[in-house]
């Protein structure tokens, strides 16, 4: 009978990725083995090499939950907390794969090998928010006649502050992050409001 495994792959990847970012993307394999109470050569007979556990580890998901949120279209809230709750998770996504993809090119994986078959690739993400945005233009609950154009505007104004939190090693407090979100909801807010039909004056009675 074989032996059970005592460690699943998933605390493997999961201490793996802990260690990368811990350490950089160069840490050894001993590390990861110790900290898991098992030798370099075992980590290697379940994954194959190091450049595949790297990856395992630390590519990014397959299909992000932000995206197949905005996937399920506008619903009847006003539009600030919808674009709240969207800028939320694509916050949260960001500022944890960024450091992660970081290393993966840090070690020398190249960038379509990070997202090959990955929905999550920039050009998807866009697509993804694009066509939310034309659902709700075509509901009444916004304005936008360039629908890529602002999504490409909501995806840049998050993920840079998350990146150059990672690259320029700054330290974002909870609440600052709160209020830089805040501020973009609403300033997407009032940019994708509809404009309110413009009143007649009154005509002079002749």
């Amino acid at each position: 009978m074989a032996r059970p495994r005592l460690i699943t792959d998933e605390q493997i990847l999961t201490t793996m990725r802990a260690c990368v970012l811990e350490r950089g993307a160069a840490v050894s394999l001993d590390v990861v083995a110790e900290r898991l109470g098992v030798t370099g050569p075992a980590l290697l007979k379940r994954f194959g090499n190091r450049h595949d556990l790297m990856l395992k580890a630390l590519q990014p998901p397959d299909s992000p939950s932000w995206m197949t949120e905005f996937d399920l279209g506008p619903d009847e809230r006003p539009l600030d907390r919808q674009l709240a709750a969207h800028f939320e998770r694509i916050w949260t996504f960001f500022e944890k794969i960024i450091p992660c993809v970081s290393a993966l090119r840090e070690s020398g994986v190249p960038h379509d090998k990070i997202f090959e078959g990955k929905r999550n690739a920039p050009v998807h993400a866009i697509r993804a928010i694009s066509k939310w945005l034309e659902k709700a233009n075509e509901a009444g609950l916004i304005e936008a006649q360039a629908p890529e154009s602002v999504a490409t505007a909501i995806l840049g104004a998050i993920q840079t502050r998350a990146f150059t939190a990672h690259v320029a090693k700054v330290h974002y407090s909870t609440r600052s992050n709160r209020e830089y979100l805040d501020d973009l909801v609403q300033l997407f807010t009032r940019a994708l409001a509809p404009k309110a039909p413009k009143r007649r004056g009154r005509q002079e009675v002749a």
